[in-house]
């Protein structure tokens, strides 16, 4: 995998230091719709880098993503006409192209260099060298090295570092990896979060987030996740239904919460207790009517920070099968939110191709190049066979009919027998 990445950086002058950059860029965030807050309460976060004798003040954010180069200029051009200096913007798209655009709207100067191939990407500017005569210390070194072909497109920035002025470690860093280029030490970090009336008002709605294409399998460890995609509440219930529950032809263990965090993640061990649902069928089930169920990540978050708020956002449940392997199909996962039990979710492996037969049959489809060329270690193949009621017609196939939720002994809806199967 290659390396994805945005910063910006605005040159030296006078009046340009990290102070007077912050104390902008705090503004800026402020008309976007953006509060100062703590680190605890932040949706994201600013850091600016600077070294006393460097000729760049470096600017790093999750909030910010320059894949669209029109994303870098809102920002870019407004920075250049408040200090009346250069604005240099850098994007990577995973190692296969790179571009640098420098903006200074006092000289009228919108310098461009790509590196690599932009196919696919969207971006059709070409390279212009002339507007960065000026711009570079070495300028003939610059244009030899910017027509050179890079197996990794950020290698441009080592080479081209005598010229432009810019170590590596900054121009080729991001907000995700000022560690790794230990810069989190000389970073003056501000946090930033939007306020409640740029928040989702949509009551508490749970969606799948990641789930097993596999099948379960006794002994060994499952796990289904999901996400809200409405306001933030609380109170959670976990329920395991299928046929197997009435007479414990399967059972669950190691059953917890998982919770990832800044790429670790948080194991919370939960109990099972079964019970009858009101109508008649039987489940395993927990509730927490404490847990914290966040907000639907914002759509003005950018795509990059938008993936990581929602993985740590996500509601995560793991566990171990035990018992009867013939049953293993019929195992599904409810999780349903206090507030609004209605807007549930369920994963059962089987359930989007229709029946057990489609799954087994587009499984087996899949997995079969593996087979025959050998990787039966990474591939398996199931058997009609192994598993109970497959040529089972559920009610769902049989007729079309309006979904009746069903409720648990506690009287909370759950997800109706026809959205199951």
């Amino acid at each position: 995998m290659g390396s994805w990445f945005s910063n910006l950086h605005i040159r030296r002058r006078n009046t340009v230091t990290g102070q007077t950059v912050m104390e902008f860029l705090d503004q800026w965030m402020k008309e976007q719709g953006y509060l100062t807050v703590s680190a605890d309460e932040a949706d994201g976060t600013i850091a600016i880098v600077e070294y006393e004798n460097g000729q760049w003040i470096s600017i790093y954010s999750d909030l910010m993503s320059f894949e669209d180069p029109t994303q870098y200029a809102k920002i870019g051009v407004p920075l250049s006409e408040r200090f009346h200096s250069d604005v240099l913007g850098i994007s990577c798209f995973d190692s296969d192209y790179l571009y640098l655009n420098l903006l200074n709207t006092a000289e009228q100067t919108d310098a461009w260099i790509g590196i690599g191939s932009a196919a696919g990407l969207g971006i059709k500017r070409r390279s212009g060298l002339s507007q960065w005569k000026k711009k570079v210390l070495d300028f003939a070194t610059f244009s030899e090295v910017a027509k050179k072909k890079y197996t990794c497109a950020e290698e441009f920035l080592a080479v081209a570092e005598p010229c432009l002025g810019l170590p590596e470690a900054q121009s080729a860093s991001s907000y995700e990896y000022l560690e790794d280029f230990k810069l989190n030490k000389i970073a003056q970090y501000h946090y930033y979060k939007l306020p409640a009336e740029m928040q989702t008002k949509e009551p508490t709605k749970l969606v799948s987030y990641m789930y097993n294409m596999m099948p379960c399998y006794i002994g060994k460890y499952s796990a289904v996740s999901a996400i809200n995609v409405g306001e933030g509440s609380r109170g959670l219930s976990v329920y395991f239904v299928g046929p197997y529950v009435e007479n414990e032809e399967i059972t669950f263990t190691n059953v917890c919460l998982v919770k990832h965090k800044g790429g670790c993640t948080e194991d919370t061990p939960i109990e099972l207790a079964k019970v009858q649902l009101g109508n008649g069928e039987w489940a395993y089930y927990y509730h927490d009517p404490g847990f914290r169920i966040p907000p639907k990540v914002s759509d003005q978050l950018p795509p990059s920070k938008q993936m990581r708020a929602q993985l740590d956002n996500a509601i995560a449940v793991r566990f171990v099968p035990q018992g009867n392997p013939r049953k293993v199909l019929d195992i599904t996962v409810v999780l349903a939110p206090d507030k609004y039990p209605q807007n549930n979710t369920a994963w059962n492996v089987w359930r989007p191709f229709g029946s057990k037969e489609a799954f087994i049959k587009h499984h087996n489809e899949g997995n079969r190049w593996w087979i025959d060329n050998g990787m039966g270690h990474v591939a398996t193949l199931l058997s009609e066979e192994d598993f109970d009621d497959v040529k089972v017609i559920h009610p769902a196939r049989r007729r079309r009919r309006k979904p009746q939720p069903y409720r648990g002994r506690s009287g909370m809806r759950l997800l109706s027998r026809c959205r199951i199967f």
